[in-house]
């Protein structure tokens, strides 16, 4: 009696091992596969920061649990010069940034930045999804990341401490810069370039090492380039391209019905993001430049022109130098251009 017992007794004791077993396995099993996702605007920011949570929202909820995308802000987990290579190595997942930031790693990304290659935000809006097919297989073979989607985030102009109408007022003056593209903008235009990470612009300007920075709008904003800086102008100078990467290895694993769904809430983003850039964003920053009494000078079309003249050669020579690819961006900048033309209004910001 006492050994059927004692069987019973193990038996049952293994029977709630095996099901606590069991039981831990399926929730392992059922615990999402985490896609973290590096931003470089802080939390709370409108629309960038809000526009990349709800985009993970949506994912995340058509995903139910498989996949999770979480949005890490202010350049948490790294600094957004180590974005590409952080998802190059899988340190993330994914990460949203101006490619071109990034031609220090392909002088192709370059190609993104041209100045004066775009003539207004609607162009720059309409050649999104035309140019991501050129520059994904980039990013596959040299960055071991799938490209989602391609957003415009606006156009840069200038921000200095004195006004700047003519290319004569920029004589003498250092102004901030943070990719080679911008650099050599700043250069044609006859200012000298100062290289400067990002998120040291603000500080730099506050102690007057430089005179001013080329950024767009919006980004002085959020980084309160408004209390250093009293002038911005709006030229439509260099395009911003920016876009969602995913790790290559991470996007060949999902199943293919999660790749659909981010594929479409990214692409969902991106249009969202277009529509905000001319109907929405140019408002809330002009009252943010008029409450922090920071003056705009909108340049007229014919000093843009001249302006864009002093670059025509070294466009010319990027695309050449690019073959195909660069053929390609042409014929999509001049369809773009032609279609919406520069305007020296608030559509130029």
């Amino acid at each position: 009696m006492k050994k059927k017992l004692l069987l019973v007794s193990m038996f049952l004791t293994f029977s709630v091992f095996v099901s606590q077993v069991i039981m831990q396995n399926h929730v392992f099993a059922k615990k999402p596969v985490r896609l973290r996702l590096v931003i470089a605007t802080p939390k709370g920011d409108w629309p960038q920061t809000y526009r990349d949570e709800e985009m993970a929202k949506r994912f995340n909820a058509r995903a139910k649990g498989q996949y999770q995308i979480d949005v890490l802000t202010g350049s948490a987990v790294a600094k957004l010069p180590e974005f590409f290579d952080a998802v190059r190595v899988g340190i993330v997942e994914m990460q949203f940034s101006n490619w071109g930031t990034f031609s220090f790693l392909d002088s192709r990304l370059g190609l993104l930045e041209v100045p004066f290659f775009f003539a207004s935000n609607k162009a720059t809006n309409s050649s999104m999804e035309k140019m991501l097919p050129l520059f994904d297989p980039i990013l596959q073979q040299k960055f071991n990341a799938k490209g989602l989607a391609m957003i415009n985030t606006g156009g840069l102009g200038l921000w200095t401490q004195k006004p700047v109408k003519t290319l004569s007022d920029l004589k003498g003056m250092m102004i901030g810069s943070v990719s080679p593209v911008t650099s050599i903008l700043i250069e044609h235009l006859g200012a000298s370039p100062v290289t400067i990470p990002f998120m040291d612009l603000y500080e730099s300007m506050q102690k007057k090492i430089i005179d001013g920075a080329a950024q767009s709008a919006h980004g002085g904003v959020v980084f309160h380039f408004p209390d250093v800086c009293k002038h911005f102008t709006a030229f439509y100078g260099v395009p911003a391209p920016a876009g969602y990467t995913i790790n290559l290895k991470v996007w060949n694993n999902m199943p293919k019905f999660i790749q659909t769904i981010l594929l479409e809430e990214t692409q969902k983003a991106a249009e969202w993001m277009h529509n905000v850039v001319v109907s929405e964003l140019p408002d809330k920053d002009l009252k943010a430049f008029s409450d922090k009494g920071v003056k705009v000078y909108f340049m007229p079309a014919n000093e843009r022109a001249k302006w864009a003249e002093r670059l025509e050669s070294y466009r010319n020579k990027e695309l050449l130098k690019y073959g195909d690819l660069g053929k390609k961006l042409k014929k999509i900048s001049e369809e773009a251009n032609k279609k919406y033309p520069y305007v020296a209004d608030k559509t130029a910001i």
